[in-house]
């Protein structure tokens, strides 16, 4: 979940924003949680959240910041820089939650991903030359 704009070769590439995602809370299906339709932020104290580690993406190091200030009962664990198949089966498989997007809501089978009542996004987009195209700098 590394944002576009902090990819660290920047010097040689830029980026043009599409949108954003939102971001939300994967869960085992089995997770007493799990029967909700949306989380709010009380609804994760005391439980273990799996993230991407600190230092990785500026994005979630705010949101990391922000949780740890304002809900230090919500348990931040670090996963490494990106998420793979074994990051989400220990979701799975260790009953805990994990930081997500709402685009991969199907990733895994044994999870469900939910919205929760805040308002982290993360954008997406392209990266290009850094002096693109016509084409794409006017789109």
């Amino acid at each position: 979940m590394v944002p576009l704009t902090q990819v660290k070769f920047y010097f040689f590439a830029s980026c043009k924003q599409l949108g954003t995602y939102n971001v939300c809370v994967a869960l085992p299906r089995s997770h007493p949680l799990a029967k909700k339709k949306k989380l709010s932020i009380t609804d994760l104290y005391n439980e273990k959240l799996l993230c991407v580690s600190s230092g990785d993406c500026l994005n979630i190091d705010d949101f990391r910041k922000n949780m740890q200030m304002f809900y230090p009962q919500i348990i931040l664990e670090d996963v490494g820089y990106f998420y793979d198949l074994d990051t989400f089966n220990r979701c799975e498989e260790e009953g805990c939650l994990l930081l997500t997007l709402d685009a991969w809501d199907i990733i895994h089978p044994s999870l469900i991903t939910l919205p929760v009542d805040w308002s982290y996004q993360m954008p997406y987009g392209l990266l290009c030359q850094k002096i693109p195209q016509n084409k794409l700098r006017n789109a």
